[in-house]
């Protein structure tokens, strides 16, 4: 008996067939598995031009004395050329009925592979298991429960701009500008995240309609000194009719100082270093959020859509003297993709960031220079439906004050504008 069961079981696992493409195994038996993945190396050529000069007027939240300070001309990167696999994956779902209580369970794990350097060099990201969205959950009458490593709602239901599919990883992806702050390229004000120690919750489908909500606590909080809370909410509601499509997302960032550890000013920071290696001061704390709505229409071979977002960076308790309060800006982007018959498809996009508005706890805060703007095109050839070959180019505009950045190789200078065209090729199962 322990055989048979052992050798229906290996026949089962291979017995489903696959659909589109997706390998898929097992039965309602003992459950199905997916392995699943996107790969899309691609040759790029960038190069950088236009960095702001000293003596050049700029935001408040840039120099405290509102120009560009030094004597030393700053240079521009020079052209490079690069093969990069982009946010390439590789992923494992599956699902099983748990007996006759109504609910499935559901898991996937799913991680990022970077085969055109596998040896990680410094300053390049490395591949490993479960970096991308990895968890374990519950789906039933109720809606879906899942704990673990997940993209947020935010990210989830908005930015609907895409070109081909691609949303983040890519110097086309409309994220680069459209969840950015601008002053800054570091991702500590992001908002197109995926968080860790997550809590995430969706309702069930109810007449196009669903919602969802997320939470990721800080593990680390009441730790003997660690007075901060670096939390994440985020929520949001969604409509899908197939044809058309429209979403409402909410985030906020707690103690993340997004504001701080992106400003050229130094001493407007409430702490010390930046990027990655802020410090906040004793006392001081933040909060930043962000709001969008986003859209999309499809009509005939032709898909439209558009997303618009508030972004705010605001901190307090502060010490003595001139120091940050708060940063806020919109954010839009508007694109449109096309099938013309046979295999050709074109996409093209145009994202922006407006100057905004400041405040510091003393004087007055200028927003001069602090625009963002990405322009983009891509043309792509189907060789089956799963494989595509691909060329994109685009270009991304900084103000003076600026500082948006797409170029996975290199890190421009303030005010810098990049210039990258790519070949590649994509192949999804």
């Amino acid at each position: 008996m322990r055989k048979n069961a052992v050798a229906f079981a290996v026949g089962a696992l291979f017995a489903a067939p696959a659909a589109f493409g997706q390998m898929v195994f097992g039965n309602d038996t003992i459950g199905t598995v997916q392995f699943y993945g996107k790969l899309y190396p691609q040759v790029i050529s960038g190069s950088s031009s236009g960095a702001t000069q000293p003596g050049a007027g700029v935001s408040t939240l840039v120099s405290t004395t509102n120009v560009l300070t030094g004597t030393t001309a700053v240079e521009n990167p020079g052209r490079r050329l690069t093969v990069d696999t982009q946010n390439s994956y590789l992923g494992f779902r599956g699902e099983r009925k748990l007996g006759n209580t109504g609910l499935t369970g559901i898991w996937q794990i799913e991680q990022s592979v970077n085969f055109d350097s596998p040896g990680c060099a410094a300053g390049e990201s490395c591949s490993g298991f479960s970096t991308r969205n990895s968890f374990l959950g519950l789906q039933g009458g109720f809606g879906t429960v899942k704990l673990g490593n997940m993209d947020t709602v935010y990210k989830e239901y908005g930015q609907v701009v895409s070109m081909f599919g691609l949303t983040s990883g890519n110097f086309i992806s409309a994220s680069n500008v459209l969840s950015q702050i601008g002053v800054g390229s570091s991702s500590t004000a992001r908002f197109h995240e995926r968080a860790a120690n997550s809590i995430q919750y969706f309702t069930p489908d109810l007449g196009g309609f669903q919602a969802g909500l997320q939470y990721s606590p800080y593990e680390s909080r009441n730790d003997v000194g660690d007075s901060l809370n670096k939390a994440l909410f985020s929520a949001g509601i969604k409509y899908d009719n197939k044809q058309f499509y429209a979403s409402l997302q909410y985030e906020q960032h707690k103690d993340r100082f997004g504001g701080s550890a992106n400003l050229g000013a130094a001493g407007l920071r409430n702490g010390t270093g930046s990027g990655s290696t802020f410090v906040a001061a004793t006392g001081a704390h933040s909060e930043d959020t962000a709001i969008r709505l986003s859209g999309r229409f499809n009509f005939g071979n032709h898909t439209l859509a558009g997303d618009v977002a508030r972004l705010q960076w605001k901190e307090s308790g502060q010490a003595s003297g001139a120091k940050f309060v708060k940063y806020e800006h919109t954010t839009f982007a508007v694109g449109v993709e096309s099938k013309w018959g046979g295999p050709w498809r074109t996409a093209l996009q145009y994202v922006s960031g407006n100057e905004g508005s400041c405040t510091l706890t003393i004087g007055d805060c200028s927003t001069t220079g602090l625009t963002g703007k990405l322009y983009a095109l891509g043309v792509a050839y189907d060789l089956d439906p799963q494989t595509f070959l691909y060329v994109f180019a685009a270009r991304l505009d900084n103000g003076p004050s600026a500082r948006y950045n797409n170029w996975a190789s290199s890190n421009p200078a303030r005010g810098g504008d990049v210039t990258q065209v790519a070949l590649g090729l994509q192949y999804r199962f």
